[in-house]
């Protein structure tokens, strides 16, 4: 069984970088785990622990959906974070707008759920992740950092392909191995 996932490998902008710096600055007092920006990636669809014999199957399902979309342009251009005011736990970029990358989603997940893939019930909220928190010391002193820094410089994002990723979890944190990709309104 190999941890899969969908996504695209993300290169941020030099302003988006600082943001990063500046927040992990400001954060440097607390237990946070930041994400290596040579592993920075936008996630379609997460799949979990996945048989080699899906695979084909998944790939398949892949350049389907793809082939159904021209390349898709989204503005990063949000600060968020997942959890509550009282337990925060991921600091994120994501976007204003996405529903058109929500239809490549949705068509994305109706095939894999013909494949035998269980739905995903959550929300649908793409975004690129920064940091896991494991702990905050001063959520006012946190809080007032996220707001201050809710006006970040937009980056456009081109997404052209989607890869087939294998994650394993390690504590030097996450590496990741492409399996196999397509273009976003072509073939692989």
């Amino acid at each position: 069984m190999k941890r899969l996932f969908i996504a695209t490998k993300i290169t941020l902008s030099p302003v988006l970088l600082k943001t990063i710096a500046e927040l992990k600055n400001g954060c440097r007092f607390d237990q946070m785990t930041w994400v290596a920006q040579d592993v920075t990636h936008l996630t379609l669809r997460f799949l979990g622990k996945t048989s080699d014999e899906q695979i084909p199957y998944i790939l398949d399902a892949m350049r389907t959906a793809a082939g159904k979309h021209q390349p898709i342009q989204l503005s990063l251009d949000k600060l968020g974070i997942f959890g509550s005011r009282y337990a925060p736990s991921i600091i994120w970029f994501g976007f204003q707008e996405f529903s058109i990358y929500k239809i490549l989603f949705t068509d994305l997940e109706e095939i894999l759920t013909k494949i035998g893939f269980e739905a995903n019930h959550g929300n649908f909220v793409p975004h690129i992740t920064l940091a896991r928190i494991k702990q905050v010391d001063n959520k006012k002193k946190f809080w007032k950092l996220i707001d201050d820094y809710q006006n970040i410089e937009s980056q456009f994002l081109n997404i052209d392909h989607i890869a087939l990723y294998q994650s394993k979890l390690s504590g030097n944190g996450p590496m990741y191995r492409e399996l196999g990709a397509c273009q976003v309104g072509g073939s692989v």
